[in-house]
């Protein structure tokens, strides 16, 4: 189970090395529950796409990814994510700007980390602006800016559903990861896509929100920033049972290519992709939050994709449980996707093995034997509509088959049972000995 929320490891090496473990909770960083601005929704058209995708994964490939296309970057980067704590990433940034690339970050800070790291890169002549979100200071049209999304040379798009933390892109420098120097992670996954007009379409995405956040006078009273909330917990004994180095695609034809973004149109399109399935929906998420409105419409497709054609292939992976009090409430959850829905524990939901991931952070559709849709919606009434959440869908049998294999490697190792294979508690000859991981909140949270 995790332990010590919000201290320093340097802090539990002294007295409170003898104190007893809990099971700790979270702080809420910056209250999600302010008054939100007007936002009027955007029309998102679909693009064709004629060259290169790459599909990739964490604790796998995506570092070794997103090292070679920011290392490639001549001219511009833009990043508009919601967690960006990694030290390794931040080197990757400032090494593109000495080398004269403009870089601009929009970033939804909730602590102290993350203020530290945009400071230092707007000190070196990034353009950073904070997100226009609950956390903002100015304007707050989103509960979260939660998309992570890369725009590189107004050419490649990167879209997926890790943040630039230490546990969704864990420094593995070889691609797939080296079995002998393995850091582990999150599982996660994201494509890169190679298309002008896509990353035209981001930028705008983008920059559109940069100006809601400018147009709006900073407020007087600025808000305290948080101290950051992390907990530490025994770090995954084994590796994946399998590990997946990125996959290239050239593009044969035109391929049409979906951005599916939250609030503007997650809940027109994801709903009826569901409902139409012939074969399988097959699904990773941190969780799914069964009773609030927006996932009931979800979970009533999938029913009805189920109920027409009995034999379809429908199975979830979650991500872990936090201690008792979430134990009880998922046992709850579970208890309302069975009788609703007919989605079993076991049969249709398992839970991602933590004696080999730290944690599921993937927010991953497949559907049939082409349908794929990555991002960076989780299954809650927030993502799919009130927050600033970005996705792509696309059918092509070569990258479905790719998520695919990991999907069912993850699912022949998941747990049965929300309660089982949970990490150990972290004791204090772990901490000595470095057998432990670190996790920041904005992962969770």
């Amino acid at each position: 189970m995790p332990s010590f929320v919000g201290r320093p490891v340097a802090r539990l090496r002294g007295g409170a090395e003898g104190a007893a473990l809990g099971v700790p909770r979270f702080a809420e960083l910056v209250p999600r529950n302010c008054t939100l601005r007007h936002y009027t929704k955007r029309v998102v058209r679909s693009v064709e796409v004629s060259d290169q995708i790459i599909a990739y994964a964490s604790p796998d490939s995506t570092f070794a990814v997103t090292k070679r296309l920011l290392d490639a970057a001549r001219r511009s980067i833009l990043i508009g994510i919601y967690d960006f704590t990694a030290d390794h990433v931040k080197q990757l940034v400032l090494g593109a700007m000495r080398r004269g690339v403009k870089v601009e970050l929009m970033l939804d800070i909730d602590g102290r980390a993350e203020q530290e790291l945009f400071d230092e890169l707007a000190r070196f002549g990034a353009e950073c602006t904070p997100a226009p979100s609950c956390a903002s200071k100015r304007s707050r049209f989103f509960r979260s800016s939660h998309e992570k999304v890369v725009v590189i040379d107004n050419e490649w798009t990167l879209v997926q559903s890790g943040n630039y933390s230490a546990n969704s892109i864990p420094l593995n420098v070889e691609d797939g990861g080296d079995p002998a120097h393995f850091t582990t992670g999150n599982r996660d996954a994201g494509l890169a896509v190679r298309s002008p007009r896509l990353a035209a379409f981001f930028r705008r995405i983008l920059e559109s929100d940069i100006r809601l956040e400018l147009a709006v006078p900073e407020a007087a009273a600025a808000l305290e920033v948080a101290a950051d909330a992390f907990l530490v917990e025994a770090a995954p004994r084994r590796m994946p049972e399998q590990l997946f180095p990125s996959k290239t695609f050239d593009l044969t034809g035109p391929l049409t290519v979906r951005p599916v973004l939250s609030p503007d149109n997650y809940m027109k399109v994801v709903p009826g992709l569901l409902e139409d399935a012939q074969e399988a929906i097959l699904i990773e998420q941190q969780y799914i939050r069964a009773t609030q409105s927006e996932i009931v419409r979800l979970l009533s497709a999938i029913k009805r994709s189920r109920d027409r054609r009995p034999g379809l292939d429908v199975r979830i992976v979650l991500g872990k449980v936090f201690g008792p009090q979430d134990l009880t409430k998922e046992r709850a959850n579970l208890r309302e996707l069975e009788s609703k829905y007919g989605l079993e524990l076991g049969k249709h939901i398992r839970y991602i093995n933590t004696d080999r991931f730290v944690h599921c952070h993937n927010k991953m559709v497949l559907i049939d034997r082409d349908g794929v849709l990555v991002g960076s919606q989780n299954w809650s009434n927030a993502a799919v509509s009130e927050n600033r959440e970005a996705a792509l869908w696309l059918r092509h049998r070569g990258i479905s088959a790719y998520l695919r294999s990991i999907f069912e490697s993850d699912w022949k190792s998941a747990a049965r049972d929300p309660g089982g294979d949970r990490p150990e508690s972290v004791r204090p000859e772990a901490l000595r000995s470095g057998r432990f991981v670190r996790v920041m909140a904005g992962d969770y949270v």
